[in-house]
């Protein structure tokens, strides 16, 4: 372990937490390692980059172990649920909400209309399995549920449920092989490895 992740986590870690706070709120680029969950349980193996954008903090549920890279972007208006160890690559984005139907549909009176009355206004949760890798620049839609294990690919929009252990990649996302390939290959290179991974019982 690192001479900074034994620093972290020893009894100084939440006054680091809290240093990157503080550095975060100046406008600093950086990740912040720990985090308070909605909750209120304080997860101290996530680390959120201070330049990404979530809309309402209390809408989101996460696991700990979490990444969130620099400028993902997590609309949280239906709520978003990731679960422990997912990473969140560069500049990606999640949506709860939307209203490309809405605005079509009530043209000029669009501004006049409550947003919860609004016809054709989308409102529906995402959530995202354990120890899923979300690709620098993907999107995942309203409604949808990406399993565990899965790996998204760069730049991908999700418009439908994933299954667990997919790797999805493409606009629109398609399911285009298995992680459980992928990590079987590298299991049995490095048998070691058995006693980390996360999901022993399907392997």
């Amino acid at each position: 372990m690192s001479l900074r992740n034994r620093i972290y986590f020893s009894p100084f870690g939440y006054l680091v937490h809290l240093v990157l706070v503080v550095l975060a709120a100046l406008g600093k680029r950086c990740m912040v390692y720990g985090y308070r969950n909605s909750d209120g349980k304080y997860l101290p193996k996530c680390r959120i980059s201070s330049k990404a954008l979530i809309l309402d903090k209390k809408k989101l549920k996460i696991g700990d172990n979490v990444w969130i890279n620099h400028y993902a972007r997590i609309d949280t208006t239906s709520g978003v649920e990731i679960g422990e160890g997912c990473q969140i690559g560069y500049g990606a984005c999640i949506l709860s909400h939307s209203s490309h139907n809405a605005i079509r549909l009530l043209g000029t009176h669009y501004m006049e209309i409550p947003i919860m009355d609004r016809a054709g206004y989308i409102f529906k949760p995402v959530k995202i399995g354990e120890y899923t890798f979300v690709g620098g620049g993907s999107c995942i839609m309203p409604g949808v549920t990406v399993g565990k294990g899965c790996v998204i690919g760069v730049n991908s929009v999700v418009t439908h449920d994933i299954p667990d252990y997919s790797i999805a990649m493409g606009n629109p996302a398609r399911v285009t092989g298995s992680t459980l390939d992928t990590d079987r290959k590298i299991l049995a290179e490095n048998p070691e490895l058995m006693e980390m991974y996360y999901d022993k019982e399907i392997i």
